[in-house]
């Protein structure tokens, strides 16, 4: 599993194809930190919010970096498609805490208001949680379960953007809702618990449509 994880991870940045996500999210958060973003854990929201359309963007990324036919060899030389989708998972699961990181440590750096170390352990859970939700969007609707990459960006696209209008009702709302009350409540870790379900079944799911 370790060396199929290193053989996608180094497949996507061979390719390059992360260099749109990466550069739409390091300026966005150029743009959010440019000034005093607020208190502390409500200045995450906007990295947060960020974070979970980039999570989906990066993985299915991850989860067509290779044509059809390299696809189909990379299936047969793993063992079969469930090993090959969770190592699909697995990668965009560290390109996504890797990201994370990133938007975590940014307003630490970039606000002029002190961050205790709680406070960066929550940014990094709640970064992780929306990435996590990205993620799980993204495999949901990737191969094998839709082989044309046009109709998985599309998919992928509008469930995301549907997520916004939906606010509080869904898991990603519970995130920022929290961080816009400057405060981590259960809500967060109940996302956190459903985004992990979401990858789990978007695993299961594409072995059984294989």
């Amino acid at each position: 599993m370790i060396a199929l994880v290193r053989y996608l991870a180094a497949d996507v940045l061979r390719g390059q194809r992360f260099l749109a996500p990466l550069l739409v999210f390091l300026g966005s958060l150029g743009m959010l930190f440019a000034y005093d973003p607020g208190p502390q854990l409500a200045a995450f929201s906007g990295s947060a919010a960020l974070i979970y359309p980039i999570g989906a963007w990066l993985t299915v990324v991850v989860a067509t970096s290779e044509d059809v036919v390299r696809r189909e060899i990379t299936v047969v030389s793993a063992g079969g498609w469930p090993r090959v989708l969770a190592a699909v998972a697995v990668t965009a699961v560290v390109f996504g805490l890797a990201f994370a990181v990133v938007a975590t440590v940014w307003p630490v750096v970039a606000s002029p208001r002190p961050y205790s170390f709680l406070q960066v352990l929550a940014g990094l859970g709640v970064h992780s949680v929306a990435a996590l939700l990205g993620v799980g969007v993204g495999l949901m609707f990737s191969r094998p379960v839709f082989d044309s990459i046009g109709r998985t960006v599309l998919v992928v696209f509008g469930v995301v953007v549907m997520t916004y209008p939906l606010g509080r009702h869904t898991p990603l709302g519970w995130v920022l809702d929290a961080l816009g009350d400057n405060t981590v409540t259960l809500p967060i870790l109940w996302a956190g618990l459903i985004g992990f379900g979401l990858v789990a079944g978007a695993v299961a799911l594409g072995a059984r449509r294989a």
